[in-house]
């Protein structure tokens, strides 16, 4: 049992003014401590013999004998993993002097414990959410957030959710012997964007359904929660790498063991779909499509701290030729016509911070979008948007050098076409006249289909032609 503690009045000012309480329940608090102070007993006393580290247990003074005070003390239980108060004199989410007291008590020994844990019981101006899963997800669709609700929390997640690219041996190493939570909750318990200390929201139930993905096995029915501010509306998610969890999109978590199984796979150039099919038959149960594990995979590195320590041996951080090489599971099919000419005043300039960070966002967001075509973060490709990454050592500045859009064969002004002497039905003929590899060539160049006969190629060709552009471009 630990050694009474001598609550001070200011201590409770203080949280009044931080609005844990009321001017009327600050005066009951009072005068609970002028009775107990009057019979010579102890206001609160807090024990931990014997108790997990997640539950505190304060006895508080209880003047009238009970069926819940028979030794004229009632004992308050917080729990910090779950968030919750307990006190035998009230029913669950409920408030009563015991809690104020308590809440008074820890405030005034723990502060640390109160500056990340706040209660359940009461939310300013709004009532916490109790929806089912049904509701929550489609009969009323307020999660996830959209518009600048979900552009808030994107940017809260790159922000404040980094996993540090030198990570604990216990979270790196896979081990099929590793027990995994089944109830996962967000950390945050006070709103980080409204000034002062604003309690969120009692932990909304998101689904019963997620799974974690793990080396070994699946692990069904895991429940996961997100937590609302009652001011701002902004939403926090689960998303703490310290569990060993990296939540994707609240359904599909990834055991950072495997993300970095798949990052050591990617490097010796296995594609994300056969190291699918390989967990498949070691474990015997079927796992997500492999874009999604992918996309999960991306969402993971778009959040890790990753350091670039590229330097020559013997040129040091600016070596004067740099000799890159065709990474091809870093290509994809994009058709030159469809990419965006750049601006008439764009001189090759791009600042590579903000490129990167808009393809992180993007990264990001696709755990709370459908598909691609709803992801407000989307990056096309565009010549005047598109840079390398290059570490801060090595570069002179963030603006970086993209001279791709040099590459660029510009459409003709109105003047140009009209001298075009040269019909779409001669062009046609002398397409005809050329060999199966030619055409193919040119099929090639133009994004389209190569394989085929000669009449297949023709045919796409002269239906690509139907663009100005790629009518040109044949030219």
């Amino acid at each position: 049992m630990s050694e009474p503690v001598s609550l001070k009045e200011e201590i409770l000012s203080e949280m009044v003014k931080a609005k844990w309480f009321s001017n009327e329940k600050k005066k009951i608090c009072l005068t609970r401590q002028q009775h107990a102070n009057s019979s010579h007993i102890p206001l609160s006393v807090q024990t931990s013999i014997g108790t997990p580290e997640t539950k505190k247990f304060i006895s508080v003074f209880e003047p009238s004998v009970s069926y819940y005070s028979r030794l004229g003390r009632v004992m308050v239980v917080y729990d910090s993993k779950l968030n919750t108060w307990h006190c035998p004199c009230a029913i669950l989410r409920r408030s009563c002097v015991h809690k104020y007291i308590a809440k008074w008590h820890l405030f005034q020994t723990q502060r640390d414990l109160f500056r990340t844990v706040f209660s359940r019981e009461e939310s300013p101006r709004k009532e916490p959410y109790a929806q089912s899963e049904k509701d929550f997800r489609e009969d009323n669709p307020v999660y996830p957030p959209k518009h600048q609700g979900l552009n808030n929390m994107v940017c809260y997640i790159l922000q404040h959710k980094k996993i540090p690219v030198d990570l604990p041996d216990d979270v790196r190493v896979p081990s099929p012997d590793k027990d995994y939570p089944k109830i996962l909750c967000p950390d945050e318990c006070v709103c980080q964007i409204c000034p002062g200390v604003v309690p969120l929201s009692e932990p909304i139930l998101i689904t019963k359904k997620a799974k974690i993905l793990t080396n070994w096995s699946i692990i069904e029915d895991v429940a996961i929660y997100c937590k609302q501010c009652p001011l701002c509306g902004m939403f926090y998610r689960y998303q703490e790498w310290k569990d060993h969890l990296h939540n994707f999109d609240d359904h599909n978590i990834l055991a950072i063991p495997l993300c970095l199984t798949l990052r050591s796979l990617l490097q010796v150039h296995t594609s994300v779909s056969r190291a699918v099919n390989y967990l498949e038959d070691l474990t015997g149960l079927k796992f997500p499509a492999p874009d999604t594990v992918l996309h999960a995979y991306l969402h993971f590195e778009a959040l890790v701290e990753h350091e670039y320590r590229y330097s020559c041996i013997t040129c040091g951080d600016h070596p004067p030729v740099v000799i890159m090489d065709l990474h091809k599971k870093g290509v994809f099919h994009f058709s030159a016509s469809d990419t965006e000419e750049p601006p008439e005043n764009f001189r090759g300039d791009v600042n590579i911070e903000t490129f990167w960070e808009a393809l992180s966002k993007e990264m990001i967001c696709r755990g709370f979008v459908a598909s691609g075509a709803q992801n407000p973060f989307a990056v096309k490709p565009t010549y005047h948007f598109w840079a390398p990454w290059i570490g801060k050592r090595t570069r002179r500045s963030d603006n970086v050098l993209n001279t791709e859009f040099e590459k660029v064969h510009s459409s003709k002004s109105a003047s140009e076409t009209a001298e075009i002497t040269v019909t779409e039905e001669r062009l046609k003929e002398e397409l005809q006249k050329q060999k199966v590899i030619v055409i193919r060539k040119l099929c090639k160049e133009c994004g389209l289909d190569s394989t085929g006969s000669r009449s297949d190629l023709l045919l796409r060709l002269s239906n690509e032609m139907k663009s100005r552009q790629t009518y040109d471009k044949n030219l």
